[in-house]
């Protein structure tokens, strides 16, 4: 059973990084580097503002699969249950956030804006925070194999998320790397998920 819900937690990130490019390649007014990847909810287009619930429900579904497919495997041992579930919390939260859409670029701050970012502060602290236990729930001491990958993947989100908060608290920085930074972070707490399911499946 965990082999079957670690496939179908690969394939649902391989639909997430689909669209995810998808929506870039059609904008709708969103910008890359100025505006945040929560913006595409708030776009005027009705099909950008889909494709972003979509991309968003992908990764809850895929997070919810790995999440259980990490809690049913005895083999992982007795830390796969915080794992596990930190990874079910995650998918619930990012569930959630379609529901409550950020404001838009430029518009006035209202308390759905501010309960967004309370979730997405949520999921990105939750979702950087289950890279490095995954990697060592699969082995990751060295650099081969997808916890030696996952290993990787942790280094490398923690200097984009770091770059992300930098950008946040320096204005000047906010419109040019802000945008950059957030996409970097989210491909790569994309990827780390992906591996992961990929080596539950593989044994």
């Amino acid at each position: 059973m965990s082999v079957l819900f670690a496939q179908v937690a690969a394939v649902l990130f391989v639909i997430r990084l689909v669209v995810f490019v998808t929506l870039h390649l059609r904008p709708a007014g969103i910008h890359p580097v100025r505006d945040t990847v929560s913006d595409y909810a708030a776009s005027s287009s009705a099909v950008t503002r889909a494709l972003s619930t979509c991309s968003s429900w992908a990764a809850a579904a895929g997070w919810a699969a790995l999440g259980l497919s990490v809690l049913v495997d005895p083999a992982l041992g007795a830390q796969r249950v915080p794992v596990g579930t930190w990874l079910i919390v995650l998918a619930v939260v990012l569930s959630v956030m379609p529901w409550v859409p950020t404001d838009g670029p430029g518009q006035r701050t209202t308390l759905r804006g501010r309960v967004h970012l309370l979730l997405a502060v949520g999921w990105f602290t939750i979702a950087y925070a289950t890279i490095g236990p995954l990697g060592r729930l699969l082995g990751g001491s060295g650099l081969t194999g997808a916890g030696g990958v996952l290993s990787v993947l942790d280094t490398i989100a923690m200097v984009a998320l770091i770059a992300l908060v930098v950008s946040l608290l320096v204005r000047p920085l906010r419109s040019r790397t802000f945008g950059l930074a957030e996409r970097v972070f989210i491909l790569v707490v994309t990827l780390a998920p992906l591996v992961a399911g990929l080596g539950i499946a593989a044994g």
